[in-house]
C-alpha cells in the first residue's frame, strides 16, 4: 500500500500534494523542512507514514516534539488515533504528564525540553540514573519538532537544529515544521544538514487553494488603529464586540490582560474569559476547555469576550470573526490571525499600537523586528497565505539568518556539551527556554515549610525579569523572597533543599525555584503581585512520580551465568529486532557489518556484570570458594562495592586491542561502565575470582579474552566517563542505544518479566 493509500485510511480523505510529496520524501529517506499555513495538515503527513513504515523505511521510535502542553495533549490525540490502526503503542509526555517512564513507546509527544532532557541524559521528570536510557531513544528516533517559530532562536531553535542536522549525518529522517520560517533559513539548515551527508527535502507550499478551508477564507486586516497610534482599552473592546456574538482580544503582557480583564469584567454584557501562562495546571486546563466549547469547531453561538496572551498563538484550535491585538512581530502576528475565520469563511484582525513607555514598549518582544513589522504592514489589507510569506520574508530574513551565525551555533554546542557533562536539569532548560524564566511559589509562612518538602508545591513560571521587577513592592511591604536551592550528592538519588533569602534583586536569576510570600492568586485572575488573591499558599502534588519500574523487588536467587545468559537472551528476542532500523543506520554510518555490531551488543549484555565476578563482591554476597558464583537474591553480608565500572575496567584492554576507532572502545565501555548511572568515573579495587574464564565463556566465546582481561587493580578513576555531545556526538548517540539495550535487556532478565511488562499501567 503506497502512502496516498495509507493517508486515505487513516484520515478518511486523500492527501493534498504537498503532503503526498512529503510522504514520499520520509518513506525514501530524506529529511524535511516544512513550511505550510496553519490548519493544513503537517501532523498527518509527518504520523502516518512513520506508523506504517515503522522499523521498515523509517526508524523504530518517533519523538514528535512541541512548544507547550496544550498542543502536545492535542496531537497526542490524534496520534494515539491513527496509530490504533498498527496497534502501536503512544506516550504523551511532558512536566505534568510524564507517562513515558523509559521512552520505549513507538511514538512518544513531548515538549521539546522533555526532548532535550532525553537527548542529554538528562530525563526532566524522571531518575536522572536512568539518563543513557533515554538518550537511546533520543539519539535514534525520528525527530519532529513542530512550530519551531515559537522557540527561543538562540537558544531552542538551535538546540533543535544541531540535534537535526547530527541525526542527518546518521541517515535518520528528522522534521522541522512552521508556518513562518523564512526561506533563507529553512535553505541553510539543508545546506548544514547536507554538509555533513544528510539528505533534506525543502516543503514549502507556495498555493493555499487547494487547501480547502484555506481557499474560502478571507481575512481583512486593519492596521488603521496602529499607526493612528491607537491603544487596546476596555471602552474600545466594548464597541468592536458591538456587531459580533464572540470577540478574541490578545495582548502582549499578563499585567495588561488582568488589567483589561477586571474593566470588563464590571460592565460586560456578556461572558469574558481570561486566559494566560500565570495560571495553575489545573486552572488553565478548565479554563482552556471552556474557550474551546465557546471559540472550538462546531461549538454554540455563545457569547463572549476572551482576553488572553500569546498563550493562544499554538494549540488552541479556535477562531472568531474578529480578532483584536496589540502589534507584535509577524510570525506572532500570523498565529494570532490564524485564530480568526480558521475554518473558512470571512474575518477582520485589528492591530492596536501599545502604550508607550520607557525601556522597551514592545516588551517581551524585540523592539527591532516589532518596528521592522510595522514598517512591513504599511498598505497591507488583506491576508492570504502569499501575502504572509512575503511578509515573513521582509521581516525575518535577516535575523533568521544571524541566528546560524558560526559563533553562536558553536556557542549553543557548547550548552549542550555542558548540560550533559554537569548533569543538571537548569542546565537542559537553559537550552531550551523561550525566555529566562523561574519557577515560583506562594506561601506565607516559609519559617514552617520543611525544606525537603518545598519542591512539592504547585508552581507556576514567570520571566525573571518580571520577578526583578516586583522585587521593591514585595520588600517594602515586609515581605519575602526566598530561592530553594537544591545539593545533588554523587551517585545518590535524593536531593536536600535548603532556603536562601534574596536579599537583593540582582541575586534573582533565571532557571531557578523561588518561594515567595505576600503576594496571592486567584483562579479568576492567576497569579497576582499583591494580595488581592484569595489564595495564599499554593498547595502541595506529588512531583517527578515514577511509573512503570521494570524489574525492581522481585528478585530470586540466580548465579551469573544464569542472569547473564537471561540477560542475552532478552536482546536478542525482544531488543534486536525492536531496533533494527538504527542498528543499520550505526553500522553504516561506521563501515562495519550489522553482524559485527550486534556481535559488540551482544557481548556488553554478556559482560556488564563481570565486575560481580570481584572476589570482593562476591564475598559480600555470601558467596564461598568453589560455589557458582551469585548475581542476585542473596543475603548481603555488608554493603557491596559498585560492580559496574569494575566490569568496564575489567574488559578496557581488550576493548582497546579489539577496535580500531577508539571512539567506538569508548562507546562500550562507557555503556558497561554506565548500566547503573551515566554519571559513575570510579571504580573500587577488584580482583577476579579464580576461573573467571571459564565463567565467561559459559555465557558468550570470546577466543582471546584470557590475555587480554585485567584481572585486578587498586582502586581508581575511569580514564573517562563521558562522550561529548558536540564532538563525538556520532559516538555519544550509540552510546546511548547500547546503554538502553544493555540496560532494558538486564532490567527485564533480573525482574524475569516480559517485554510488554514496561508498558503495563
Amino acid at each position: 500500500m503506497g502512502a496516498r493509500e495509507d493517508f486515505r485510511k487513516a484520515t478518511g480523505f486523500n492527501p493534498y500534494t504537498f503532503q503526498r510529496e512529503a510522504m514520499e520524501s520520509l518513506i525514501e529517506g530524506s529529511s524535511l523542512i516544512v513550511r505550510a499555513p496553519t490548519g493544513s495538515g503537517k501532523s498527518e503527513m509527518v504520523l502516518i507514514p512513520f506508523i506504517f513504515k515503522i522499523n521498515e523505511n523509517l526508524p523504530s521510535q518517533m519523538i514528535y516534539s512541541l512548544p507547550n502542553r496544550t498542543l502536545v495533549e492535542s496531537i497526542g490525540g490524534r496520534a494515539r488515533r491513527y496509530a490504533s490502526y498498527k496497534k502501536l503503542r503512544v506516550a504523551v509526555h511532558h512536566g505534568k504528564r510524564p507517562e513515558s517512564s523509559l521512552f520505549e513507546e513507538d511514538l512518544i509527544v513531548a515538549t521539546i525540553d522533555q526532548t532535550a532532557g532525553a537527548y542529554l541524559s538528562v530525563p526532566l521528570s524522571m531518575p536522572k540514573r536512568w539518563g543513557n536510557i533515554f538518550l537511546g531513544t533520543a539519539g535514534s528516533a525520528m525527530l519532529v519538532f513542530d512550530e519551531v517559530h515559537t522557540l527561543h532562536p538562540e537558544k531552542g531553535l538551535l538546540t533543535s537544529v544541531a540535534m537535526s542536522i547530527e541525526s542527518a549525518k546518521l541517515g535518520i529522517p528528522f522534521v522541522m515544521m512552521s508556518a513562518t520560517l523564512p526561506r533563507n533559513f529553512m535553505e541553510r539548515v539543508k545546506a548544514l544538514a547536507k554538509k555533513k551527508g544528510g539528505k533534506v527535502e525543502i516543503i514549502d507550499v507556495e498555493d493555499e487553494k487547494e487547501i480547502k478551508a484555506r481557499a474560502r477564507r478571507k481575512v481583512e486586516l486593519n492596521t488603521e488603529p496602529l499607526f493612528n497610534e491607537t491603544c487596546l482599552t476596555a471602552k474600545e473592546i466594548e464597541r468592536q464586540a458591538e456587531d459580533v456574538d464572540n470577540l478574541i482580544v490578545v495582548v502582549n503582557t499578563v499585567g495588561k490582560a488582568q488589567q483589561l480583564y477586571r474593566e470588563l469584567k464590571a460592565n460586560a454584557d456578556r461572558p469574558v474569559i481570561l486566559i494566560h501562562s500565570r495560571f495553575l495546571e489545573e486552572d488553565r486546563s478548565q479554563k482552556e476547555a471552556k474557550v474551546r466549547e465557546i471559540f472550538g469547531k462546531g461549538s454554540s453561538a455563545n457569547e463572549a469576550i476572551l482576553i488572553s496572551t500569546q498563550v493562544i498563538e499554538v494549540g488552541m484550535d479556535i477562531s472568531s470573526e474578529k480578532l483584536l491585538t496589540e502589534v507584535s512581530p509577524i510570525d506572532s502576528l500570523i498565529q494570532r490571525a490564524g485564530r480568526v475565520a480558521r475554518w473558512g469563511d470571512k474575518g477582520e484582525i485589528i492591530v492596536y499600537n501599545v502604550e508607550k513607555k520607557a525601556g522597551n514598549p514592545y516588551a517581551p518582544y524585540s523592539k527591532e523586528l516589532v518596528e521592522s513589522t510595522i514598517d512591513a504592514l504599511k498598505g497591507v489589507e488583506l491576508l492570504d497565505w502569499q501575502t504572509e510569506i512575503e511578509l515573513v520574508e521582509r521581516v525575518l530574513s535577516k535575523p533568521f539568518e544571524g541566528y546560524l551565525d558560526p559563533y553562536k551555533f558553536y556557542e549553543r554546542l557548547g550548552g549542550l556539551a555542558r548540560a550533559v557533562y554537569d548533569g543538571k536539569r537548569s542546565y537542559v532548560e537553559e537550552n531550551v527556554r523561550e525566555a529566562y524564566s523561574v519557577d515560583v511559589a506562594i506561601y506565607d509562612d516559609v519559617s514552617n515549610l520543611n525544606p525537603d518538602d518545598a519542591w512539592k508545591l504547585k508552581r507556576l513560571r514567570v520571566d525573571f525579569r518580571v520577578l526583578k521587577g516586583k522585587f521593591d513592592q514585595i520588600m517594602e511591604v515586609g515581605e519575602g523572597i526566598y530561592r530553594v536551592e537544591e545539593s545533588f550528592i554523587i551517585d545518590e538519588y535524593e536531593s536536600r533543599y535548603t532556603f536562601v533569602p534574596v536579599s537583593d534583586k540582582n541575586e534573582i536569576m533565571p532557571f531557578e525555584f523561588y518561594i515567595i510570600t505576600g503576594i496571592s492568586y486567584s483562579s479568576e485572575l492567576g497569579l497576582l503581585f499583591d494580595c488581592d488573591g484569595d489564595i495564599k499558599r499554593f498547595e502541595f502534588e506529588e512531583r517527578d512520580k515514577v511509573i512503570n519500574v521494570v524489574g525492581e523487588g522481585r528478585m530470586r536467587k540466580e548465579s551469573w551465568v544464569e542472569h547473564s545468559r537471561k540477560a542475552l537472551d532478552v536482546l536478542r528476542v525482544y531488543m534486536l529486532p525492536r531496533y533494527d532500523y538504527p542498528i543499520r543506520a550505526f553500522a553504516k554510518y561506521f563501515g562495519v557489518s550489522k553482524k559485527e555490531l550486534i556481535s559488540w551488543v551482544e557481548l556488553s549484555v554478556a559482560l556488564h556484570d563481570l565486575g560481580k565476578l570481584n572476589i570482593y563482591w562476591q564475598k559480600k554476597a555470601g558467596w564461598r570458594l568453589g560455589e557458582e558464583p551469585i548475581a542476585h537474591g542473596f543475603e548481603k553480608k555488608g554493603k557491596l562495592p559498585p560492580h559496574a565500572t569494575v566490569s568496564a575496567k575489567a574488559l578496557e584492554r581488550y576493548l582497546g586491542e579489539h577496535f580500531e576507532d577508539r571512539g567506538l572502545a569508548k562507546v562500550f565501555y562507557l555503556a558497561i561502565a554506565h548500566h547503573h548511572s551515566p554519571w559513575s568515573s570510579k571504580f573500587q579495587k577488584f580482583k577476579l575470582i579464580p576461573n573467571v574464564v571459564d565463567y565467561i565463556l559459559q555465557v558468550y566465546p570470546l577466543d582471546d579474552i584470557e590475555t587480554s582481561l585485567i584481572n585486578g587493580h587498586p582502586a581508581g578513576s575511569l580514564g573517562f566517563n563521558y562522550l561529548n555531545v558536540a564532538d563525538e556526538n556520532e559516538y555519544y548517540r550509540l552510546y546511548g542505544l547500547v546503554s538502553k539495550l544493555l540496560r532494558i535487556s538486564d532490567r527485564l532478565a533480573t525482574g524475569g518479566e516480559s517485554y510488554e511488562s514496561i508498558f503495563s499501567p
